[in-house]
Formats: C-alpha cells, structure tokens, sequence
C-alpha cells in the first residue's frame, strides 16, 4: 500500500468510526427520550419531530463538526501529493517550467483550494443525513404512531434501523474516501500541469482484473487532452456554492458540469469488447464510483 492508499485508508477510518460513535449516542438519546415518555401520555408527531431534529444534528451537523480538522489535514496532503506528482513528472518528462515559477510551491491558491473542498466535502457528510436518510426515518416514526406501536416497540425499531445504517455506512464512508481522495489529487495535479506550462495529458488507467469497462473503454481512446478544458471544469467545481445548495441542487450542478461515464456510453466492437465512449462527460477521473484512472502530463 503506498503513501496515497494510506492516507485514503486513514480518512475513511475517522469517517467510519466518528459515525459510529454519533449513531451509538443518537440511538441512545433516542430510546432514553421514548423511554421518558410518561406511560399516560401517547407517542405523537411533536416527539416525533423532536427526537428526528436530535438525530439530524448527532449524525449530520455534529458528525461533520468532528471531522472537520481532519478533514482539511487529509485534503491538504491531498493536494500536496498531487503537488509532487505533477513536479515528479515534469522533470521526468523534462519539461521546462517557466522561470519563476515553483510547482512545488504549497500557496494563496492551493490553501484556498484546500479550504474550499473541505467545505464542500463537510457540506456532502453533514447533508448525508439529512436528504438521505431522515427521510427513512419519519417514514418508519410516522408509521408505528398510526400502528400504535408502544413505545418499547418504537424503541425497538429505532434499534434496528441504527444497527442497519451503521453496517451501510461503511460502505458510503469508503467510497466518499476513495472518491475524494482522486478528486482531489487530480484537481492539484491539474495545477502543477498549468504551472509547468503543459498543454495536454493522457490518462493512465490500471489493467486488471477490477478495472471496469468504462476505464477499459477511455484506455482504448489513447486521448489527449487539453488542459485549458480541464482547469476550466475544475474551476467550475471549486465555485460550486454548498452552503446554500440543497444536495439536490448541488449534485444536478456537478452532474452537469462534468457528469461520470455511464454504461450506456461505451462504444463497443462486434465482439463486445470496450473501444470507446461516446457523449459528454467530465475530461478528468475519476470516472466513475470507485474509479482509479489517474492523469499524465504530456
């Protein structure tokens, strides 16, 4: 495992296991405030709602707060990573960067980058909650009041459902890492290419036995790619406006911006095998969920 899976690895851990932290404390608040419930009184909308808003804060504003520091760390290193490669390659490449000019150089524009993915990413973890699962939430609260479920079986229920969503959570949290780590390797190589004063880039994609037919498909193109594009779509994707973006608004921006290859557009040989792609789609990896193409100045 090499410096960059690792610090992958590290991220995902502290995301993972903050979130299981928070859901054991929402869980817990959530069955004692049922449990307070004095037995005359019926379980009605308003505790309902007042134990969901609890919930919303422990496992979305509260949660993000908590990795926030580590959040910018691992993006930092992120950036400084993608930093080196770029500098890496042009002297391996022999490029001749212009005088004056360090693309090693950790700057206004790099810690500007860095605090504003990080406010983009806590803007993901802290509305993951919110627009994707609370709704699961009321669904199920709102069904066992017209049920008339007790409050031990609401309680119950309410176990359940943490104990499912922490299993899936290990999943999302994984792949949020993995995705935010290329997303952001690439975004500071894309700056290293510009500073090296390079016009284009290949794609290097990995040939095994995971890489997926949209990789296979980008491999077979052997494309250049112009660079004053991809800075441009980056740009486009740093302004991206989270704090008063609903996360709807804000995927349809980035899906239109620069939307992942989808299996419809593969453009394939007689025999099925991958050649191309065909439409639009963001000029930079990664490509798709878990994708691990990467980029080469040329």
């Amino acid at each position: 495992m090499d410096y960059f899976d690792k610090l992958m690895f590290e991220y995902y851990k502290v995301l993972n296991n903050t979130w299981k932290k928070e859901i054991r404390e929402a869980a817990l608040f959530s069955i004692k405030a049922l449990s307070d419930i004095p037995k005359h009184e019926r379980i009605n909308k308003k505790h309902i709602n007042d134990i969901l808003e609890v919930i919303k804060v422990n496992l979305g504003d509260d949660f993000a707060s908590e990795v926030a520091s580590d959040t910018k760390s691992y993006l930092k290193r992120c950036v400084m990573l993608g930093i080196q490669d770029s500098e890496a390659m042009s002297k391996t490449n022999k490029i001749k960067v212009p005088t004056g000019v360090s693309i090693g150089l950790y700057g206004l524009k790099e810690q500007k980058m860095v605090n504003t993915l990080t406010e983009q990413n806590l803007f993901w973890i802290g509305k993951h909650f919110d627009e994707d699962i609370s709704n699961k939430f009321k669904t199920t609260l709102n069904e066992t009041i017209q049920s008339g479920f007790t409050r031990d079986m609401l309680a119950d229920k309410l176990k359940e459902q943490f104990q499912d969503l922490g299993n899936k959570s290990e999943v999302y949290w994984q792949g949020l890492a993995e995705h935010t780590s290329l997303k952001v390797r690439e975004f500071a190589r894309l700056e290293g290419y510009q500073k090296a004063g390079v016009k284009f880039y290949k794609l290097v994609v990995i040939l095994d036995d995971r890489t997926s037919d949209i990789c296979r498909a980008l491999a077979k193109e052997d494309k250049l790619y112009p660079l004053d594009v991809a800075i441009e779509v980056r740009d486009n994707l740093l302004d991206l406006d989270s704090k008063n973006q609903s996360l709807e608004s804000a995927r349809d921006y980035i899906k239109a911006l620069a939307p992942w290859v989808s299996e419809s557009q593969i453009v394939r040989d007689n025999n099925g095998n991958p050649t191309g792609v065909s439409g639009a789609h963001t000029p930079f990896p990664p490509f798709h969920w878990k994708c691990r193409t990467t980029t080469l100045l040329f």
